[in-house]
């Protein structure tokens, strides 16, 4: 599990695509809806054992994405606090970032509550804003990577906002 996450943000930040015009996009596939700040490209990747979903934005030097797992049942074994914090410890571990702000929170979708946690950390120039959510075995996880500016800014507070778990 703790490979899990750092495996995600690099492949995140190694994928390039070209911003357009906002608007909801929904996953079917992975049963989630947000609006991106332009138009998201979705990729299927297997990182630690793992298959994974992941849509992304590249705007500028910054990232959106959703990246969602599926867990084995056998992970859940430990609970949903020490999923959501390996997946940070391991995310902190592989971008070498300095954790700045750590919180559990209940993210609420669609009359639904899920664990979650809220992830702030920084490497040099380089901000990231990860929201890691379970449902179920469902790991989702909202990222925002780049510049202090638009990790903290206008199209990063939507986007995060933005994102609903369907059923």
């Amino acid at each position: 599990m703790n490979r899990l996450v750092p495996a995600l943000v690099a492949l995140v930040c190694a994928t390039g695509l070209s911003a357009q015009d906002d608007k909801k996009y929904t996953s079917k596939e992975g049963k989630f809806a947000a609006t991106f700040p332009g138009e998201p490209k979705t990729v299927n990747q297997k990182a630690a054992g793992l298959d994974m979903v992941i849509t992304i934005v590249e705007k500028g030097k910054s990232g959106f994405a959703v990246i969602l797992a599926d867990l084995p049942e056998v992970a859940l074994k430990v609970g949903a606090e020490k999923v959501l914090e390996g997946g940070e410890t391991g995310m902190i571990a592989n971008t070498k970032a300095k954790l700045t702000k750590s919180k559990e929170v209940k993210f609420k979708s669609n009359g639904n509550e899920y664990p979650a946690r809220e992830i702030l950390a920084e490497k040099e120039d380089q901000h990231f804003r990860v929201t890691l959510i379970l449902a179920g075995t469902r790991l989702y996880q909202v990222l925002v990577v780049g510049e202090k500016d638009v990790v903290n800014g206008k199209d990063a507070d939507e986007f995060v906002k933005s994102f609903e778990i369907k059923k």
